[in-house]
């Protein structure tokens, strides 16, 4: 069912996205005053391969949403307060998409689309619309209480 598929595939937050809001999630709940979350324990914790880890902290850290220090007492922790840190600019961060969902449509549509004709008349845009809101809106403290 090509309809079916179409629609999962473009629904779909990808996985460095999910990833990344998990990995905040565990070094705000984890951080110490004095103690930094380390790149190993983030892995085996949340299931994630530490090289892939390193690709998603990397981005976070240069765009100064995580601080990180190298050596035996090294690790993580976030850069500023989980109530300043938004899931879209996590997403933003973290996805080469501009928008959370994309045009499902033909070329032609996706570049009527691209060119702001369609607006707020195509259901890929209300949907791009509904679920970047809702990502703006929604902080990691936030998400951290709810996966609590």
């Amino acid at each position: 069912m090509l309809i079916g598929k179409k629609w999962r595939k473009k629904m779909k937050i990808n996985t460095k996205v999910r990833y990344g809001f998990k990995a905040l999630a565990y070094i705000a709940m984890n951080t110490e005053e004095n103690k930094l979350v380390r790149i190993k324990e983030i892995a085996e914790s949340q299931n994630i391969s530490i090289q892939y880890l390193e690709q998603i902290l990397f981005k976070l850290k240069n765009e100064k949403i995580i601080e990180g220090k190298r050596g035996p007492s090294g690790g993580y922790r976030l850069a500023m307060s989980p109530k300043e840190i938004t899931l879209h600019k996590v997403y933003m961060i973290l996805d080469d998409e501009v928008k959370v969902i994309d045009c499902n449509e033909s070329d032609e549509h996706r570049q009527q689309c691209k060119d702001s004709i369609c607006g707020s008349t195509c259901i890929w845009s209300k949907l791009d619309y509904a679920l970047t809101k809702i990502l703006s809106d929604t902080t990691l403290e936030d998400f951290i209480n709810n996966v609590k």
